[in-house]
């Protein structure tokens, strides 16, 4: 019993020994355990400088490699004795030279890009017009030949309105032929070559398509003379030279004209002091009708714009009529006179501006 108890006691001490290591083994491993974590926690969040770029940081081989360079510029700034600042403004120089061309490079390239974009649609409205103006022209080079084939040659040529120049006249200076082409010639051509007779003031021409012309022509119509040495000049209301014949014609007499012999020639006009005087006539001549002195009046003497001299040779009286200010008053006293003094030559004149009328009896000898 007493080994027995031995025994027991014994174990008992074994046992607790044994718990106590395991209990003193069980912190130690905590404890391995937590520095390996720590270790690992450590490894972890190293920082590989090598691999890893962190803002503010640079790594170790661009410092060797900034560096490197430091030591070289050293010995080229003991070599050249401080001249690398002058090489490195000309590499600068040199770069900005090269980047500016490459600049100036791209903006040709761009703006003629743009002027190819900006030239397409130019191009093709230019097309357009080229293709409609040889559509024009071909239109055109068809229809002046088929106009100018046989089909529009002139067969007849009729001329109207006119009663002092013949037909016949009026076709040779037209220039106009049947069995020519009636296109050949223009209008404008055909007028003027027809004008070159005084007479003739205005000309209008139609073409018919079955090879008719019809001249239609307005003349002009002589209404005074110029008395020159021994022939007249035959003028119309324009001033316009006529006709120059010796044979005269019942139209008035005017005298006292400033134009000279040498421009009195058919198809000139009157100089303009005479054409002023000539409108001035006009109106004394309106007036004269539905009067006593209608187609009686014979000359007029126009030499003083300010006193003009009408001549009834018939009645054998003359009319200092004066100018053009109360003419129908000057009329009303003449046609008085007339009627009064009957028979009698001699001459009228007014005073009190128009508001008299005198006639002086021209006293036989």
């Amino acid at each position: 019993m007493k080994k027995s108890k031995g025994q027991t006691v014994d174990l008992l001490y074994i046992n607790e020994k044994e718990t106590n290591k395991k209990t003193k083994k069980k912190p130690k491993n905590t404890t391995k355990k937590k520095s390996t974590a720590k270790t690992k926690k450590n490894n972890n969040d190293r920082i590989n400088l090598d691999n890893e770029i962190i803002i503010g940081l640079t790594p170790k081989k661009e410092q060797t490699k900034k560096k490197e360079k430091n030591v070289r510029s050293q010995k080229t700034k003991k070599k050249t004795g401080g001249n690398t600042k002058g090489h490195s403004q000309k590499n600068s120089n040199k770069n900005h030279n090269k980047k500016s061309k490459k600049n100036i490079g791209t903006t040709n390239k761009n703006l003629e890009k743009n002027k190819t974009k900006n030239q397409s649609p130019k191009r093709k409205r230019n097309l357009k017009i080229t293709k409609w103006l040889l559509i024009i022209i071909l239109v055109l080079v068809i229809v002046i030949l088929f106009m100018m084939s046989s089909i529009f040659n002139i067969k007849k040529i009729v001329v109207l309105n006119n009663s002092k120049i013949s037909s016949e006249e009026i076709i040779s200076l037209s220039t106009l032929t049947p069995g020519i082409n009636m296109f050949r010639t223009t209008n404008r051509t055909i007028k003027n070559n027809i004008k070159t007779n005084a007479y003739i003031e205005d000309v209008r021409i139609k073409r018919n398509v079955n090879g008719t012309i019809t001249l239609d022509v307005k003349e002009r119509k002589p209404t005074y003379m110029l008395k020159l040495e021994n022939t007249y000049a035959y003028i119309n209301n324009q001033g316009y030279i006529l006709e120059i014949s010796k044979n005269p014609l019942k139209t008035p007499i005017i005298t006292g004209f400033k134009t000279s012999n040498e421009e009195i020639k058919e198809g000139n006009r009157l100089a303009a002091e005479d054409l002023s005087k000539l409108d001035d006539i006009i109106k004394i001549m309106e007036s004269v009708k539905n009067s006593i002195l209608e187609n009686i009046i014979t000359e007029i003497d126009i030499s003083n714009s300010m006193n003009y001299r009408l001549v009834i040779a018939n009645e054998g009286k003359t009319v200092q009529f004066g100018d053009t200010n109360n003419i129908n008053i000057k009329l009303q006293m003449i046609s008085q006179i007339f009627s009064a003094e009957k028979g009698k030559t001699g001459e009228i004149y007014f005073q009190e501006d128009a508001k008299k009328a005198i006639f002086k009896e021209e006293v036989s000898r």
